[in-house]
């Protein structure tokens, strides 16, 4: 199974537009979104994925969510969000997957330790993090895809079977 991985997208409608249209090119099977998206009229961007992707788009508040119930209105069919949650656990590809916007380091450790996840995802930072850990956890922050904070525009496609994630920059 592939999965996209995305995060801090900020309303950057250009960044999002050649995102969408690499996962659809790319045969991704699910969408990760990481939060921050900011605006609920992302909506219309996101509405380009195949509809196979939008079935399977799952994705977790950020701190820059600001219109969280318009957010949950109209990306409800697209995506769904835990009740009041900004993290996530799925089974996805055979693998239990941990999502979260913006973990404290120590957590990200104590998860990465106890070994209840093969793979564990967050953002926030707007840094690209890629990691396969000694014990085989995959921990993966996909960066920034608006692009504002360091200059590069960046999400991550994992596979599954291979446990790897690969970085695409736009």
């Amino acid at each position: 199974m592939k999965i996209a991985v995305i995060s801090d997208t900020h309303d950057h409608k250009d960044n999002i537009l050649k995102a969408v249209s690499i996962i659809n090119e790319r045969n991704v099977d699910a969408l990760i979104h990481c939060g921050d998206y900011v605006a609920p009229f992302v909506k219309r961007w996101f509405n380009e994925l195949k509809d196979s992707i939008k079935k399977n788009f799952y994705g977790v508040f950020g701190n820059n969510d600001g219109e969280k119930l318009f957010l949950k209105k109209n990306l409800g069919q697209i995506c769904e969000f835990p009740q009041g949650a900004n993290e996530w656990i799925l089974k996805m590809g055979g693998k239990s997957i941990f999502a979260s916007h913006m973990p404290k380091q120590e957590t990200l450790e104590a998860l990465a330790n106890s070994e209840s996840f093969d793979i564990i995802l967050s953002g926030h930072t707007h840094y690209l993090s890629n990691k396969k850990l000694n014990n085989g956890i995959l921990v993966v922050n996909p960066g920034e895809l608006c692009g504002y904070l360091t200059g590069k525009a960046t999400f991550a496609i994992i596979d599954t079977e291979k446990m790897e994630s690969e970085i695409i920059e736009l």
